[in-house]
């Protein structure tokens, strides 16, 4: 059995449950705003975006880190990548298709650990 398989069927660790101990807009806020960048919008917009996403990404990679023992699980490293991905001090450029679907896989990456921590309560 590999590390994820493994760490699938553990339950949420308390500190990291949707509702109960993190709001869920730490998932929704950033994964809305990546399929909102697939529209051509300001420059403004997408370096706030960068923050938004490299700050949710990092703490949700933290939080996993921390109340797993403080062991790097595959969510840990998901979030560490998409917070290095994202980060507004280094950008990263890209060109416009290439962004849209890694916004797409990092809202999925959001809204898929929102799903799976909400149903191992």
């Amino acid at each position: 059995m590999d590390e994820f398989s493994r760490h699938n069927t553990q339950p949420t660790p308390a500190g990291l449950r949707p509702g109960r101990d993190l709001s869920k807009w730490i998932w929704f806020v950033p994964a809305i705003a990546v399929v909102v960048a697939v529209l051509p919008l300001p420059y403004g917009f997408y370096k706030g975006l960068r923050w938004l996403v490299a700050a949710a990404a990092a703490f949700l990679a933290w939080k996993e880190y921390e109340l797993n023992g403080k062991r790097a699980n595959p969510f840990t490293w998901i979030f560490g990548a998409i917070a290095l991905l994202y980060n507004p001090i280094v950008p990263i450029h890209l060109f416009k298709l290439l962004w849209v679907v890694l916004n797409l896989i990092t809202a999925a990456a959001f809204f898929g650990h929102y799903r799976l921590r909400l149903s191992k309560d």
